[in-house]
């Protein structure tokens, strides 16, 4: 399995559109892997994950074939995660495709309700794009992949969830935009019964100490690592990343972070990083 990040930032983006902190500055100075664009990745160069405002950025930055990719799954329906409008450009006229096949988006209620809302606005004909309203805890078909998404512990307006994708023997655990799971997805994942050979997980705060629900921080990915080992679902074998940083985090340049994050194990994501395993 391949997975490449193409977006690694939260909301803000590194350095954020209108900040003038050190963080900010310092990362526009540095550049390279210190700049990082909305939260967005793919797996296999075939299943999208997330639709944000940069995806345009994305596909030009790396080439991915956006043109040929038929499924996309969402976390939730915040704007750094799911660009509705966008949708509209690849209507007929916008877009000139040789194999008109629709790109379908996966989601959850309120990204759904979202993307059907614009797709109905724009009258954008179900060959271009539909959708799927999936459910928690039901695993879903796409591509070859098996895709379970599981309760984020996030915003609940935006009815948040991260992915199981397994193929082929392969399983990678996607976990963005969440603090720790509620009792529910725990007894889930207590079964699951599959050992995870890659976890992208949620590290928004980077070295900082945190108490508000919704994101993580290095201990927090730390403490998430050391139940699914209990849990028997990771081992030392089991790839680590971090992802999903805010220029509000402690320590996040990339430079300073990197090392870090190596003493407890971890890799540091980047925008354009790319992971086969």
């Amino acid at each position: 399995m391949k997975l490449q990040f193409l977006g690694t930032a939260a909301a803000e983006g590194i350095p954020a559109l209108f900040c003038e902190c050190d963080t900010c500055k310092e990362a526009m100075r540095r550049g390279g892997k210190n700049l990082r664009t909305r939260s967005q990745a793919i797996v296999d160069d075939c299943l999208l994950i997330d639709f944000p405002a940069d995806t345009y950025a994305h596909y030009v930055a790396y080439r991915f074939p956006m043109e040929k990719i038929t499924s996309c799954i969402i976390t939730h329906s915040h704007l750094d995660h799911l660009y509705a409008p966008e949708i509209c450009v690849r209507k007929k006229g916008f877009s000139h495709l040789k194999d008109q096949k629709p790109l379908t988006f996966f989601a959850d209620r309120s990204s759904y309700d979202m993307l059907n809302e614009e797709i109905e606005t724009c009258r954008v004909p179900e060959e271009t794009a539909k959708t799927v309203l999936i459910s928690p805890y039901v695993p879903f078909e796409t591509e070859g992949y098996t895709i379970t998404a599981i309760r984020a512990s996030h915003d609940p307006k935006s009815t948040p969830v991260v992915y199981l994708i397994e193929k082929e023997g392969k399983v990678m655990f996607y976990v963005n935009d969440t603090s720790d799971f509620d009792e529910e997805g725990w007894t889930y994942l207590a079964q699951y019964g599959k050992k995870i050979d890659l976890v992208s997980y949620d590290c928004t705060e980077a070295n900082s100490h945190i108490e508000y629900v919704g994101h993580m921080c290095l201990e927090r990915c730390v403490a998430m690592r050391e139940k699914m080992k209990s849990l028997g679902l990771v081992d030392d074998n089991t790839i680590g990343v971090l992802n999903h940083f805010s220029h509000n985090g402690d320590s996040v340049l990339y430079e300073e972070f990197s090392e870090i994050a190596a003493k407890e194990g971890f890799l540091v994501s980047y925008d354009g990083m790319i992971i086969n395993f």
